[in-house]
C-alpha cells in the first residue's frame, strides 16, 4: 500500500496551527491510527484524541483553552483544566497546594520551545512524531526542562509518549510527575468497566467509596473520588489498566513503564455535567510535596540528573 502512495499526506500528517486565541495547536493524523491534537503552549499536552471517528478524551467545561499567565496558587490549576486526554502535572507539586505551589504545579501552562515534527516509514505503517521542550525556571534557582516525544501511526491504534526530565540547575529539586488521563463519554459511560491487576486499593478519603471499575449512571450531587492502587507490574517491566467500552465497541489500554511510574492513582467523578474517569500515573501521591517529604517518598532529581516516563495508550476492539 505504502508504494502505491504519490505523497504520504494522503495517510498520515502534522498540522499546525493557531486558534481564536492565539495559542499553538499540532494535529497529528493518522488512517486507521490514534488521531490527536496536541496543544505546545500547553506543555505540548495532548487536548483530543480519536480513534476510527470515536472521541476518547474527556473535555470539560472549560474546554480547548491557552495557559493562564502568572504564578499558579491554591486551586487556580481548575480555572485552566480543560480535560484532554493526557494533562501533564508536575514539576515542581502534584496533587494539593503545598510549600507555596498550587495544585497540580504550573507544567501544563509552560510553551513549548522547538517543536519539531518527523516522519517516517516503518514496514507498512507510516510513523509521524511530534517532541518539543518545556521548562520550568527562575532566573536565580530551579532549572527543570521536560524533553517529550509523542508517536503515532497508521494501521494501529497505539499513541506513545516518552519524557526526559533534567534538572538543569546547581541545586537537588523535588520533581513530582503525574499523568492525568481522562476519559468521558461516550467510551466511558454506564456498562464501560475498568480492569488493573492491584493488588491493594486505597481510598484517599471518606468520598472514595466503591465500585471504582465501572462506569456509573451520572449520580446528582456525588462527589469526587480518588483511589490509589498497587498495580502489579508484568514481566516486561510495564503496568498497565484497561477500560472495556461496550457504548463504543472499543477496549483502551493505558500502559505505563514502572520503573519511572511507581504509583497509580484513579480520578472518577460520576456528577452529571463531569462523568469523567482519571487515570493517573505517578512517581508521586495527590498529596502535595510536604505530605511526600514527610513520608519519605519525594522524588528529587539531582543536578544533572535526567528520568525517562513512558507512558501509551492502546485502542482496539475487545478480544
Amino acid at each position: 500500500m505504502i508504494d502505491g502512495l504519490a505523497n504520504l499526506d494522503a495517510v498520515c500528517s502534522a498540522t499546525a496551527s493557531r486558534t481564536e486565541g492565539g495559542w499553538r495547536a499540532l494535529d497529528l493524523r493518522a488512517w486507521d491510527g490514534i488521531e490527536t491534537r496536541l496543544l505546545p503552549d500547553r506543555g505540548l499536552d495532548c487536548f483530543g484524541a480519536w480513534y476510527r471517528g470515536v472521541p476518547l478524551a474527556w473535555v470539560s467545561a472549560v474546554g480547548e483553552r491557552g495557559p493562564l499567565g502568572g504564578r499558579l496558587r491554591d486551586d487556580d490549576w481548575l480555572r485552566g483544566f480543560g480535560g484532554g486526554l493526557v494533562a501533564t502535572c508536575g514539576l515542581r507539586n502534584v496533587g494539593a497546594p503545598s510549600e507555596g505551589h498550587g495544585l497540580h504545579g504550573e507544567i501544563s501552562h509552560q510553551p513549548a520551545r522547538d517543536v519539531r515534527v518527523a516522519r517516517w516509514v516503518d514496514g507498512e505503517q507510516v510513523v509521524v512524531s511530534a517532541s518539543g521542550v518545556v521548562a520550568e525556571v527562575s532566573a536565580l534557582g530551579h532549572r527543570l526542562e521536560l524533553e517529550r516525544t509523542w508517536t503515532t501511526r497508521t494501521g494501529e491504534g497505539r499513541l506513545e509518549l516518552v519524557d526526559v526530565t533534567r534538572n538543569r540547575g546547581p541545586q537537588p529539586e523535588p520533581a513530582p510527575l503525574l499523568y492525568h488521563v481522562n476519559l468521558g463519554a461516550p467510551l466511558w459511560s454506564a456498562g464501560a468497566t475498568l480492569a488493573l491487576d492491584a493488588g491493594v486499593t486505597m481510598p484517599r478519603d471518606e468520598d472514595a467509596i466503591e465500585p471504582w471499575d465501572r462506569a456509573l449512571e451520572p449520580i446528582p450531587g456525588a462527589r469526587e473520588r480518588v483511589f490509589e492502587h498497587e498495580v502489579v507490574a508484568g514481566q516486561d517491566g510495564w503496568c498497565a489498566a484497561t477500560v472495556d467500552s461496550p457504548a463504543t465497541g472499543l477496549r483502551l489500554t493505558l500502559r505505563w513503564e514502572a520503573a519511572g511510574l511507581p504509583r497509580f492513582h484513579q480520578w472518577v467523578h460520576p456528577a452529571p455535567g463531569i462523568a469523567v474517569l482519571g487515570l493517573e500515573p505517578a512517581n508521586c501521591s495527590v498529596l502535595g510535596r510536604a505530605a511526600d517529604r514527610a513520608a519519605g517518598r519525594l522524588p528529587v532529581l539531582e543536578p544533572g540528573e535526567e528520568r525517562v516516563t513512558r507512558l501509551e495508550v492502546r485502542v482496539s476492539p475487545p478480544g
